[in-house]
């Protein structure tokens, strides 16, 4: 009877871990996605028919940019609150979910940083939001 219990306490946690991974993973994917939207967002040419790009990728970038940072930050802080609680259990599975989960928040704060860098620069030089001049650099 313990072995069979060991058994199945064994074969959940590898479902638990596998299934945080498997989310995470996904999010990985959302976060690579947020950065190319952010970087995308950020180049003048974009928006614009000069720059080539399809109609439908601006609508999709326009519409989708916040809605998609905001969904992967709530996500994110889900699956970090579940690897960090007691839900992972195994030391390998926490491992693994902590460096993934490490990534995907390097990406979302990437992107975020992208999309938010010309309206912290447009504060610190006294221009309205959303105003983007090729010589607004970082010092």
């Amino acid at each position: 009877m313990d072995e069979h219990s060991d058994c199945q306490e064994n074969t959940t946690e590898l479902l638990v871990g596998l299934g945080l991974l498997l989310a995470t993973s996904f999010v990985v994917l959302l976060g690579l996605l947020l950065v190319w939207f952010a970087l995308l967002r950020e180049n003048q040419a974009f928006w614009t028919n000069a720059g080539g790009y399809p109609v439908l990728l601006r609508d999709l970038v326009r519409w989708t940019f916040m809605p998609l940072l905001l969904g992967t930050a709530i996500i994110l802080f889900g699956l970090t609150l579940a690897c960090f609680s007691k839900v992972c259990r195994s030391l390998r599975f926490f491992v693994l979910e902590s460096i993934a989960l490490l990534l995907c928040w390097g990406l979302l704060a990437t992107s975020g940083f992208f999309a938010f860098k010309n309206n912290i620069l447009n504060i610190l030089h006294g221009t309205p939001f959303h105003r983007h001049e090729e010589s607004a650099r970082w010092p």
